[in-house]
């Protein structure tokens, strides 16, 4: 089981070079075709123009270099890749994307930095990609650990259509890894977690593609489930989070759920999610 078609988001962020490292390390381990993508939409960091049309344009070069810079990355580690810039602005861009997103198995996106210039596109792309392409999404964070290939993984289990679908689309990076733990969480006064039902057949379903998994059930206690997992992460020396995304279309309206928005606030790993 491997990935074919990967997609990586690009941008001049501090976080760029290690998801581009990450990106080169997966295509290798499974062969797969890589993609670049960026969005014209980005305005240079490093740039205080405020003329409108002027900022357009040179967003438009920069994007051309962020693109560049991937394309001689590539070619220097001996990689083959293949590119493309999203126009529009940062609203119609940030669709794109995620429709294009469609066409790959995994989408490989940066964690929301707020104390980042374009940390309201980061996340709108974050929203856009998780609501509408329909593929997982592999989630880097711009601080913290990521070891790439990951070695040892936990899944954030609830038994919802989220979890499952998350879990799944994760198989082909979960398949041989030394260990993965699925986490099941029990809050307040519950004997039974909604995400035990059922569990111990997930247990059997997993080792069926030869994954060396094992159920792991936790009383959350005084604690919120959010921090439970982190704790467990560290505890545990996982290196790869798996859980199901929630939200809504509507944009006007929160797009995460609590534990959901949390973890993504939070990352101390990637964290491959899905909708």
């Amino acid at each position: 089981m491997q990935l074919t078609d990967i997609l990586v988001y690009l941008d001049d962020g501090a976080s760029n070079k290690e998801r581009v490292k990450a990106a080169f390390a997966m295509a290798e381990a499974h062969q797969a075709r890589l993609t670049g993508v960026t969005l014209a939409a980005i305005k240079p960091s490093h740039l205080k123009v405020k003329d409108e049309k002027a900022l357009i344009r040179l967003s438009e070069q920069h994007a051309e270099q962020v693109i560049a810079q991937f394309e001689q990355a590539a070619a220097d580690a001996g990689i083959a890749v293949k590119t493309r810039i999203m126009h529009g602005d940062e609203n119609k861009a940030a669709r794109k994307l995620a429709l294009f997103a469609r066409n790959f198995d995994l989408v490989m996106l940066r964690q929301a930095n707020p104390k980042q210039d374009n940390f309201s596109t980061v996340k709108l792309v974050s929203q856009q990609a998780i609501l509408l392409s329909g593929r997982p999404i592999f989630f880097m964070p711009y601080i913290g650990a990521h070891r790439i290939p990951c070695q040892r993984a936990m899944v954030a289990w609830d038994g919802t259509p989220a979890a499952t679908r998350a879990l799944h689309d994760a198989l082909p990076i979960l398949v041989g890894m030394s260990e993965v733990i699925v986490m099941v969480v029990r809050e307040g006064k519950q004997k039974t977690a909604r995400g035990e039902v059922m569990v111990d057949e997930l247990h059997e379903h997993l080792s069926h593609h030869g994954l060396n998994a094992r159920i792991k059930r936790i009383q959350a206690g005084s604690f919120d489930v959010p921090t439970v997992i982190l704790n467990e992460i560290a505890e545990n020396n996982v290196d790869l989070l798996v859980m199901g995304g929630y939200g809504t279309p509507n944009l006007k309206q929160q797009i995460f759920g609590g534990v959901t928005k949390t973890l993504l606030t939070n990352m101390i790993v990637p964290v491959i999610m899905s909708h």
